[in-house]
């Protein structure tokens, strides 16, 4: 079984579409049974909690949901961190999945990315010794000079929107909590705390992956998105309507309870069936007028006919009358 974090704050009621849209992509691709864990804050409403069930309860998986409250020794070291203003407090979640979940390993996926292929090819990599598997940062060299200013190395600096980590291995390394708050503490104008946190902490024990079980959206040749976990990194988010990734979230979405066409049918549906409500009503009016105008006919004529067999009755007693006479 396939185990999958996700993480997210819901403020506005939108990232657990986003999120419920990154299941919709791993289910239809994925052909081994997935153990998901919902990481998320008092914003995840019990409405959308229950759409994530009845999501994940279709395709025969099985859901977790953890409310989580930050400690408070990392809350008082995120005070000082601007940047946390700019990507939620949830975005630090994932640094506590060793202390969360008891599993032996566990993919983590932003609720950016498209899994446009089986799961299982990044869950069955064997990390060995290594804390994790993650994918070279692909845009990290525009930032080259922050990273090195914080003893990061950008060759071997990776994304944490998609990790493989290997729980039991980080848990056998002790200090990895007080670790991550000492590089917080150290750095509080780290631009990205998460993942320079992640970098720091494990980023000389990785295992560097493949490029296309993260690569981002605007690198990919032809939008190319086959066999790929698409990121769609930066401000181009695969829910926009111009992004490039568009149609596929709109594959994935009609795979939700959140499908925007459902609105679209049940509206199709009542005008439909209004119509035809209409339809019958003209066709019983339009009957029983030319059932009235039938039958107004056949009286009609029916007089007529009277009319004339009185006539030709009238005749005959005439005819017989002057035989009768002569004789």
């Amino acid at each position: 079984m396939i185990e999958l974090a996700l993480a997210f704050q819901d403020q506005d009621g939108h990232y657990a579409e986003h999120a419920g849209v990154v299941l919709a992509s791993v289910f239809h691709n994925t052909a081994s049974r997935v153990n998901v864990h919902i990481l998320h804050d008092q914003t995840l409403t019990e409405e959308n909690k229950s759409k994530l069930m009845r999501l994940t309860s279709r395709y025969k998986h099985t859901i977790t949901f953890y409310p989580i409250t930050l400690p408070e020794n990392m809350l008082q070291v995120l005070e000082n961190v601007g940047s946390i203003n700019v990507w939620t407090q949830a975005c630090m979640y994932r640094l506590l999945l060793p202390a969360l979940i008891p599993v032996e390993k566990i993919i983590y996926l932003d609720c950016d990315v498209l899994v446009n292929m089986d799961l299982e090819e990044l869950w069955r990599i064997d990390l060995g010794q290594y804390y994790l598997g993650a994918v070279w940062d692909q845009g990290i060299m525009e930032v080259a000079h922050v990273i090195n200013s914080k003893g990061l190395v950008p060759e071997r600096y990776f994304n944490s929107g998609v990790v493989l980590f290997a729980l039991n291995t980080i848990r056998c390394h002790q200090e990895w909590y007080e670790e991550t708050l000492h590089f917080l503490r150290s750095f509080p104008d780290s631009t990205m705390p998460d993942q320079d946190a992640l970098n720091a902490v494990f980023g000389g024990n990785y295992l560097q992956l493949d490029r296309r079980f993260n690569f981002f959206n605007q690198f990919i040749p032809n939008h190319d998105f086959h066999n790929k976990i698409v990121h769609f990194t930066g401000t181009e988010k695969f829910w926009d309507q111009n992004s490039p990734g568009a149609g596929l979230h709109h594959k994935y979405l009609s795979l939700t309870p959140w499908r925007k066409f459902r609105t679209y049918l049940k509206r199709r549906k009542r005008k439909v069936t209004h119509l035809k409500l209409r339809y019958k009503k003209s066709r019983r009016l339009h009957s029983k007028v030319k059932r009235s105008k039938t039958l107004r006919l056949s009286l009609t004529e029916l007089s007529i006919i009277r009319q004339l067999r009185s006539r030709r009755a009238n005749l005959l007693k005439a005819k017989r009358k002057i035989r009768y006479t002569r004789h």
